[in-house]
């Protein structure tokens, strides 16, 4: 193993809230980890341009479905692209404020993000594999998990390939693979099957997106 950091969070996300701090201050809960390309954003490559973002489908009224019953999202994302040096950390971050904001305004919370930068095939040796974070090793899951007081055995990974599920299963967490056609389809049976007691916040100002009916 290198001796590069565990997993990166992006520190220039929008500043927690006080709802955030009491959910880090609260009980052991379950959340759900997405992947970030082809799960919430349709992948082109190595996407790091905000001119590039669009919508998976169904991604905006999971993200609204899931903020309603309060289950907290994170995204947890493989970023080689940064250790191939294809794009920068900074330009990573502006995509994932973006994306932060766009979720926002669709009714959804993105409570945090950690991404591994690292690729086998990155110029520089302190950027290659092997390290903890690069899924499907549970790196990204287990340091979000301790920063949130999360409780990963009630929690559900949700991501487009098999790394995904193996990360969220070595992590001690449900994990689903999402074959692109409908995330909020995906959404409403995660949250019937491992969060049937979650609360539905329908008070005013709550957002409910695209019909979605919890």
């Amino acid at each position: 193993m290198d001796s590069s950091p565990l997993f990166s969070l992006d520190e220039s996300m929008t500043k927690s809230s006080p709802k955030d701090a009491d959910i880090r201050a609260s009980a052991r809960r379950g959340a759900v980890f997405l992947d970030r390309d082809q799960t919430l954003n349709v992948d082109h490559g190595y996407t790091h341009l905000v001119d590039d973002f669009a919508w998976m489908p169904g991604a905006p009224d999971a993200l609204s479905l899931f903020h309603r019953h309060a289950i907290a999202c994170f995204i947890v994302t493989n970023q080689g692209g940064i250790g191939r040096e294809f794009f920068t950390a900074a330009q990573m971050r502006e995509f994932n404020d973006h994306l932060v904001a766009q979720a926002g305004l669709a009714g959804g919370h993105i409570m945090d993000i950690a991404h591994c930068p690292h690729h086998p095939k990155a110029p520089s040796p302190a950027m290659r594999t092997p390290c903890n974070c690069r899924k499907p090793e549970p790196g990204l899951l287990l340091g979000l998990a301790a920063k949130w007081n999360i409780d990963l055995s009630a929690s559900v990974m949700i991501g487009d390939r098999d790394s995904d599920v193996a990360a969220g299963q070595a992590a001690g967490c449900h994990a689903y693979l999402f074959d692109g056609t409908d995330l909020s389809g995906l959404a409403r049976h995660v949250i019937d099957r491992h969060f049937s007691g979650a609360r539905i916040d329908d008070t005013p100002g709550s957002r409910n997106q695209g019909g979605v009916n919890a």
